[in-house]
């Protein structure tokens, strides 16, 4: 079997989620399977890495509409299936042009959605907001995500409908739509109107080489792994519950980097916030090794990798009930722990207690390094092929 993967960026594990994600699930199939891909792609970012290339071939896609681009890239490797790694809105709005391809060369499109459904209603942050429209790049952005919200505690009604086309269309061109997580099959289908026998749920496999239990040497840490982007990540939150433990003994980690950057950093001058450091990008292994605890306090998120990360690495996480796929990763007091979304005293709270009690956060661990092994790649190249299989 040959795949096609389209992409909107250049396939790159160090470019951002949906390429790890896509690179992982690439090498696996290629590993178990002997399963041939090729990479589409709409725009290339530059890394020096030296990355193992998992590809046949790489093309980037000449014009958003240039359909016998991708006709002839079927028939030249004889691709048997589409995937579209989606939900950035330039590579939804590829789906018609992919479409036409799909029928000419008959062989199936199948569209994968990264996202939690309709995270686009959960608020920004108006001072985040505020900087960004001072100080940020995108303006234009920041004034559309502000007028969304908007309009969604006004005229709810209204503002889906600005949103729809995002679900609709890859839908109406998809032979079937892959959501990570159950819960989202409803949450998406609310924006589609289709049929829910349409929808095929596969989870996201583990990042780093599986083996055994390791008893990493954990420091007292606790690390965020994120980009920082207010409106989905909220690490201003996570900033507010650090401030209320007050643990001097213990230092917070920040690793990532993106446009909200400067502004936690100039929040935790202004608000005196102690021991945390801003790590940038960074290779984030090294950090989950060490640290005990890992902490997200996301609004939204599609099925994410750092949670699983953090347990395969015996670092502690915990997470706003915010999202469904959290509930797919953790088992809340066995695994880590999920605190009700929005009660900060509580995150706080639990965080405390994690802090302060090493053989709660040793079982904890031990735990989460078994349970995570359910998203191996055995398993998860598994429940790929059998999607492929069925098409």
């Amino acid at each position: 079997m040959n795949l096609l993967f389209v992409t909107h960026r250049n396939v790159c594990p160090l470019i951002g989620g949906i390429e790890r994600v896509t690179y992982s699930v690439v090498e696996a199939l290629r590993d178990i399977y002997d399963i041939a891909s090729y990479s589409l792609y709409t725009e290339e970012v530059l890394v020096e890495a030296n990355i193992e290339e998992v590809f046949i071939r790489k093309e980037r896609l000449r014009a958003d509409d240039d359909v016998q681009q991708v006709i002839d890239c079927i028939s030249r490797e004889g691709i048997d299936v589409i995937v579209v790694q989606g939900s950035v809105i330039r590579v939804n709005n590829l789906m018609p042009m992919l479409r036409k391809a799909a029928d000419q060369c008959q062989i199936p499109l199948v569209f994968v959605f990264h996202q939690m459904p309709g995270a686009e209603f959960r608020p920004l942050d108006l001072g985040v907001l505020y900087n960004r429209l001072c100080h940020g790049g995108n303006k234009k952005s920041a004034l559309r995500q502000l007028l969304i919200q908007t309009l969604y505690r006004l005229a709810p009604c209204i503002a889906e409908r600005m949103v729809e086309k995002k679900y609709k269309m890859p839908y109406m061109h998809a032979d079937k739509v892959v959501v990570l997580s159950k819960g989202y099959i409803a949450q998406y289908n609310h924006f589609a109107k289709g049929e829910e026998s349409r929808y095929a749920v596969v989870n996201n496999m583990l990042s780093f080489p599986e083996g055994k239990n390791v008893d990493f040497k954990k420091q007292k840490e606790v690390l965020i792994v994120a980009r920082m982007d207010e409106r989905p990540k909220r690490i201003k939150t996570a900033l507010k519950i650090w401030k209320k433990t007050c643990n001097p003994e213990w230092m917070m980690r920040i690793v990532g980097y993106g446009e909200d950057l400067e502004y936690y950093k100039q929040l935790v001058l202004k608000r005196n916030v102690q021991n945390v450091t801003f790590e940038g990008l960074q290779d984030p292994l090294p950090y989950y090794r060490k640290a005990g605890i890992f902490i997200m306090t996301s609004a939204c998120e599609g099925f994410p990798m750092t949670l699983v990360e953090a347990q395969q690495c015996g670092c502690v996480p915990m997470a706003f009930d915010s999202f469904s796929s959290v509930h797919d990763i953790i088992q809340s007091g066995r695994n880590g722990y999920v605190v009700p979304n929005n009660d900060i005293d509580e995150y706080a709270r639990v965080l405390q207690k994690l802090m302060n009690n090493d053989t709660l956060r040793a079982e904890l661990a031990a735990n989460a390094q078994k349970d995570v092994l359910r998203f191996s790649r055995e398993n998860i190249a598994k429940q790929w092929k059998t999607l492929l299989e069925n098409l």
